[in-house]
C-alpha cells in the first residue's frame, strides 16, 4: 500500500510539472523513451519536494505548483537595439516569483546564450 501511495505520488508530481510548463502529452514508441519518461518522472518528483522544502524553510506558505506558476510571470525577452543587434534580458517576474527565487537561492537571473542560427538543440 506504501508504494502504491508512493506511486501516485511521483505520478500527481509529474503531472503537475507537465501541466505548469504545459508539456505535450508523450507516446512512447521503444523502451529506451519509457525508461527516459520514468527518470523524468522521477525527477520532477524530486524537484517538486525540494521546491516545497525551500519554500517551507523560507516560511512562504506556497505548493510547489503555486511556485512553478508563479515563475511563469519571469521570461527572457529580446530586445532589437537596431543595426542587426539583439539584447537578451529576463524579467524580474512577479512580486510572488522573485519571493520564490529568493526561498531557492537564485539571486541573479542571466539570459541563456541565443541559438545560433539553423542549429538543431538535442
Amino acid at each position: 500500500m506504501r508504494l502504491y501511495k508512493q506511486l501516485a505520488d511521483v505520478e500527481r508530481c509529474f503531472a503537475n510539472l507537465k501541466d505548469v510548463i504545459d508539456m505535450r502529452p508523450v507516446y512512447h514508441q521503444t523502451p529506451n523513451r519509457v525508461q527516459a519518461h520514468i527518470f523524468v518522472a522521477a525527477l520532477a518528483h524530486l524537484l517538486h519536494h525540494a521546491i516545497e522544502n525551500h519554500l517551507q524553510k523560507a516560511g512562504i506558505d506556497l505548493s510547489a505548483t503555486a511556485a512553478l506558476t508563479a515563475l511563469k510571470s519571469v521570461r527572457v525577452v529580446d530586445i532589437d537595439l537596431g543595426n542587426k543587434t539583439i539584447k537578451r534580458s529576463v524579467t524580474r517576474g512577479s512580486q510572488r516569483a522573485a519571493a520564490v527565487l529568493r526561498a531557492l537561492g537564485i539571486e541573479h537571473l542571466e539570459p541563456p546564450t541565443p541559438p545560433v542560427p539553423d542549429q538543431t538543440i538535442m
